[in-house]
């Protein structure tokens, strides 16, 4: 299995901002590499952070490893988003990827390809607490389509109709 991180999203969106408030993003990225290094290191999955290497005003070279996660930075006018459908696509397995991100237009891409779907926010809750690796236990459809529309869709509040309606005589 491969971890695919969106690590922008992730430390964008979770906690992490808030538990780690650096003024420079470089020692803001060395410590969430720092804390999925550990994660890496628990579990058997290869585990590969995206970043948006384009428009950050340092020079960063297309992959890198940090302990135990790889590291690939977007380049040019690509985005770490790109990256990652691009991965997704191409991939010979997809049910193989399992994608980190909050960004519901990268979910819905990649779930199309076949990968599976995590939330930026439980990954973040499992290299915080260093407990147990993380599961792709959000296979069921319902969830991810709630989670990407933002909303559950209504159960009919009518009762179901009979087959056959008996009439009714006074």
């Amino acid at each position: 299995m491969i971890i695919l991180i969106d690590a922008y999203n992730v430390m964008r969106s979770t906690a992490f901002a808030d538990d780690f408030d650096f003024k420079i993003l470089r020692n803001q990225r060395e410590k969430f590499l720092s804390l999925l290094s550990e994660y890496a290191s628990r579990v058997t999955h290869r585990v590969i952070a995206v970043f948006d290497g384009a428009g950050t005003g340092e020079l960063l070279s297309n992959s890198e490893n940090f302990g135990n996660v790889e590291i690939l930075y977007s380049s040019g006018g690509e985005s770490a988003d790109d990256v990652i459908k691009k991965m997704a696509a191409e991939a010979s397995n997809p049910r193989n990827i399992m994608v980190v991100s909050s960004d519901k237009e990268i979910m819905y891409y990649v779930k199309q390809c076949g990968a599976n779907v995590v939330p930026a926010g439980e990954l973040y809750s499992k290299i915080r607490s260093k407990s147990t690796p993380l599961q792709s236990d959000y296979k069921d459809p319902e969830y991810i389509e709630k989670y990407i529309k933002g909303y559950e869709e209504e159960k009919s509040s009518r009762r179901p109709k009979n087959k056959k309606r008996k009439a009714i005589s006074w």
